[in-house]
C-alpha cells in the first residue's frame, strides 16, 4: 500500500515538475518577446539584429529570436542558425506534415500574433522535439519575430 502510494506522489511530483516547466518556459518566452520588440522599436531592424547575437536577453540556449518577413516568407535573421538566412521555407514541412511556416506568416499577418506548435530539431540535442513558438508582428511593418521552446 504505501508503495502505490508513494509511487503515486512521485508520479504526481514528476507530472507537477514537467507542466511547471513548460509554463516557465512559456512565460519566459513571452517576456523575452516583449523586450525583442521593445528594442526592434527602439534601435530599428538591422541593430536589433546585431544586438540579438549577442545579448544574453535575446539569446540563451534554446530560446533565440527568428526574424522573418510576411511578404516574402524569407527569413532575415536566425538566431540559431546563419545558414537559414535569406531562405524561404514556406513549403517547408515538419515530420506529421505540418506547413508550420506557412501557419506562422498567416498567424503575423491576420492576429499579429500567436502560438504555433510543430516539429522541430532542437539547437543543442538535434533531435527532432515538439516546439511551440510565439510569433509577433512589428506593429504594420512586414517583420515578425517569432521565440519558441522545445518539450
Amino acid at each position: 500500500m504505501f508503495k502505490k502510494l508513494a509511487a503515486s506522489v512521485l508520479m504526481g511530483v514528476i507530472l507537477f515538475a514537467g507542466t511547471a516547466n513548460a509554463q516557465d518556459k512559456k512565460a519566459h518566452v513571452l517576456s523575452m518577446m516583449d523586450k525583442a520588440i521593445a528594442h526592434f522599436k527602439s534601435v530599428g531592424q538591422d541593430q536589433a539584429f546585431k544586438d540579438f547575437d549577442t545579448n544574453g536577453d535575446f539569446k540563451n540556449g534554446e530560446f533565440y529570436v527568428v526574424g522573418q518577413s510576411i511578404e516574402s516568407g524569407n527569413i532575415i535573421y536566425h538566431g540559431a542558425n546563419k545558414k537559414l538566412e535569406g531562405k524561404n521555407l514556406t513549403k517547408v514541412k515538419d515530420t506529421d506534415g505540418k506547413l508550420f511556416v506557412k501557419d506562422m506568416i498567416d498567424m503575423a499577418a491576420s492576429s499579429g500574433t500567436g502560438w504555433v506548435d510543430y516539429k522541430w530539431p532542437h539547437p543543442e540535442t538535434k533531435k527532432i522535439t515538439q516546439k511551440h513558438s510565439y510569433v509577433a508582428r512589428i506593429d504594420s511593418t512586414d517583420t515578425f519575430l517569432m521565440i519558441g521552446y522545445y518539450e
